[in-house]
């Protein structure tokens, strides 16, 4: 079959892994907010102003929250305001 006739899509680009982190979170998000846990899952990523920051779920109290990267280590709602 030649180049011009092949209508399959491109394949994909290989996604990242999120089981290897690159960089150490855990200075930036130490332990959950609520319960002081911690071992939690944290990814980074960006809020809504494009500050970087960490996502942290905990495990043991399911309690959620972002924190800034670089930042005074407050615990942050999604939309970058602090958490009550």
């Amino acid at each position: 079959m030649s180049a011009a006739r092949d209508r399959r899509p491109p394949a994909d680009e290989p996604l990242g892994s999120i089981t290897r982190p690159v960089v150490d979170d855990s200075a930036t998000a130490p332990a959950c907010f609520a319960c002081g846990e911690d071992d939690l899952t944290r990814l980074r990523v960006a809020l809504p102003d494009g500050r970087p920051a960490v996502f942290a779920s905990c495990p043991g109290c399911e309690a959620t929250a972002w924190f800034v990267v670089d930042g005074d280590g407050r615990a942050l709602g999604p939309d970058g305001t602090a958490r009550a």
